[in-house]
């Protein structure tokens, strides 16, 4: 793996299905996902990793699973995933580690290490930190000291400007924030669920969410919306000297049918 410049792609919210033909808001999320990986493929210069920020099946179904690790080996990274609200912890667990997937959460490298936390609340859409994440997290900057940092996780920890997708934000957030005062080497954060780009620096740190892979959805608004924006992906690059420089890449057209009438899922 090189240090000179670590290199990461993030997906998120794929919300495959164990029918791989089947759709959700006019998408076919298996065709989105491969139409993604094949621009992965033709586009991306090597990357070290792929990380998944949640979401990754949406009927919770040990098919979706056992596919998704199927596809993600033409890469031939290692690849991690942390749950989201729609899947299900104790199924990824039994099929990750697999192929190329690991089940590792903490990442070292020469002058990085990334922290993938759970934000999974059970039974919620909302999402949660619990006191054994955090403590994980502070445990993690607390023992690398010199180390730069950045933490991956699925839910927003910040308002991104819809009213009806920040209640579903994590609802303990604050104390994610006491911690993050204390280690000014966590430089980012990034993470997904929001189907939609987001970039803003909160208390000091970079805070990123990639689009989907399957839909988006329609920015700074009051209630659930559909935006007819191209599917996409994250390129993270981050340097031994702190610095991180990352975009988001969409494909060139939409894939699937746009619901203008999505009302929610």
């Amino acid at each position: 793996m090189s240090e000179e410049a670590l290199k990461i792609i993030q997906i998120t919210d794929t919300h495959l299905f164990a029918d791989s033909k089947k759709s959700l808001l006019g998408v076919t999320t298996q065709d989105s996902l491969e139409a993604i990986l094949e621009h992965i493929n033709q586009h991306a210069q090597r990357f070290d990793m792929l990380i998944h920020t949640g979401d990754v099946a949406q009927d919770y179904s040990e098919p979706a699973y056992r596919r998704i690790a199927a596809m993600l080996t033409r890469f031939n990274v290692p690849v991690y995933c942390v749950p989201g609200n729609h899947d299900d912890s104790k199924i990824m667990a039994t099929f990750y580690p697999q192929d190329l997937h690991s089940n590792d959460r903490h990442i070292m490298t020469k002058h990085w290490q990334l922290i993938l936390l759970n934000s999974q609340k059970p039974g919620a859409v909302e999402g949660e930190l619990k006191k054994s994440e955090l403590d994980f997290l502070q445990k993690c900057l607390h023992d690398h000291p010199k180390h730069h940092a950045i933490a991956m996780f699925h839910h927003h920890p910040v308002p991104v400007g819809s009213r009806w997708l920040d209640r579903l934000a994590i609802t303990n957030a604050d104390e994610l924030w006491k911690i993050t005062k204390q280690y000014p080497k966590l430089k980012a954060i990034f993470f997904g669920h929001v189907h939609q780009q987001y970039e803003e620096v909160i208390h000091g740190i970079a805070c990123y969410s990639t689009p989907s892979t399957c839909f988006q959805f329609k920015r700074n608004q009051t209630s659930f919306g559909l935006e007819e924006l191209p599917q996409g992906y994250r390129q993270i690059e981050l340097y031994p000297d702190g610095r991180i420089e990352t975009e988001v890449v969409r494909l060139e057209k939409y894939v699937g049918h746009f619901d203008t009438h999505a009302q929610g899922y």
